[in-house]
């Protein structure tokens, strides 16, 4: 009866964390926003805290200061490069006709409707893939979801402002005292296994920090090749190739379709930006096409191989079985937060659940 109970309390522990966790999910989600940047800012941290000069170290507030302030620099600098082009890309969207574009893509696409009716009888004779793609595309640049982007933009700079002071702060202090985030951790669990959390939180430390420095490279070197592909090969303008090639990266995050959307929209903006007036268009869509496909090649052989496997030490059938289990439960978010989750769950269990021979199975790499 004893153990019941103990069994009772805590579940009852767990359940009332996770509706804490569940109501107050904005300072979770600012907590755990500064908690990976403390972990990125954390080798500069180290390195300042160990300068020693005529045998004085600097102090930790200045470190911290100015470790958060080379973070918020990456990004703020990042931003203001980049606004101009997006400022370019909605401009350019917002104008576009939209029947002058599907007439481009149609004659290049033609043998390719006529491929699809002859294979699959029972289609519409009307059947037309120019159709469903721009159907699907004006759904994500239509006239009403510009306006009322527009029209939220003064809530959503409101809010963004708050978000990076509140993340800024928390930031700084996380910084500083590396210990304290793992001491919230550690206040969550009894006494007697503070030592097994310990030991977790440093092996979640070291893969989730080799995850998000991955994805980081990861998503610059999309850019990077899909941007100097558009502009050298494609025939775009530079500004646009670049903000199709980042807009490429971050899509390139969500595991398996966020590929496929990076590059339908890019082909799509690509052309409306070039022209398709000349006999050979449907040999430029195809090396539009090519370009993001022959990058998604790379990635897939390359980039990812490497980080979603070796920096959480998984193999890639187990993750990607993660991302389709994580997708079907909660859509986009849950693919995206998928490995970052199933990585603690596996080091938890390794920690707690070891005797389990499944849990040795997923975790003997770790």
């Amino acid at each position: 009866m004893n153990k019941l109970s103990k069994y009772i309390a805590g579940i009852a522990g767990a359940v009332i964390i996770a509706f804490l966790a569940w109501f107050f999910g904005n300072i979770l989600i600012y907590i755990l926003i500064a908690a990976v940047l403390s972990l990125i800012g954390k080798p500069l941290m180290n390195y300042l805290a160990n300068i020693r000069i005529k045998g004085l170290s600097i102090p930790k507030n200045l470190c911290a200061a100015t470790t958060l302030i080379l973070l918020l620099g990456i990004f703020f600098g990042f931003f203001f490069f980049i606004a101009p082009l997006v400022g370019e890309l909605i401009e350019m969207v917002s104008s576009m006709n939209m029947e002058n574009l599907n007439e481009k893509i149609s004659v290049p696409l033609a043998d390719l409707n006529n491929f699809m009716l002859e294979t699959f009888p029972s289609l519409n004779p009307n059947f037309k893939v120019e159709a469903i793609v721009m159907e699907e595309f004006q759904k994500l640049v239509n006239a009403s979801t510009i306006t009322s982007f527009f029209a939220s933009i003064t809530t959503f700079i409101f809010d963004f402002a708050i978000g990076i002071f509140v993340v800024s702060f928390i930031t700084f202090f996380f910084i500083k005292e590396q210990d304290m985030f793992s001491n919230m951790v550690l206040a969550l669990f009894p006494d007697k296994y503070e030592h097994n959390v310990k030991r977790a939180l440093e092996s979640i430390y070291n893969l989730l920090a080799r995850y998000f420095i991955g994805i980081s490279l990861e998503t610059f070197l999309i850019t990077l090749l899909n941007g100097l592909g558009l502009y050298f090969i494609g025939g775009v303008h530079f500004s646009m190739a670049i903000v199709l090639g980042l807009i490429a990266g971050i899509l390139n995050v969500i595991p398996y379709i966020g590929p496929w959307i990076g590059g339908i929209i890019g082909v799509l903006l690509s052309m409306a930006d070039i022209g398709l007036n000349t006999p050979d268009a449907g040999m430029v869509i195809l090396t539009l096409a090519l370009i993001f496909f022959i990058t998604h090649m790379i990635d897939v052989f390359l980039f990812q191989p490497y980080i979603y496997s070796n920096s959480v030490q998984a193999h890639p059938l187990e993750i990607f079985i993660v991302i389709l289990i994580a997708g079907s439960i909660g859509g986009i978010i849950g693919m995206l937060v998928a490995i970052p989750a199933y990585t603690v769950l596996r080091v938890f269990g390794r920690e707690f659940f070891s005797k389990l021979k499944l849990v040795q199975k997923l975790t003997d790499k770790i």
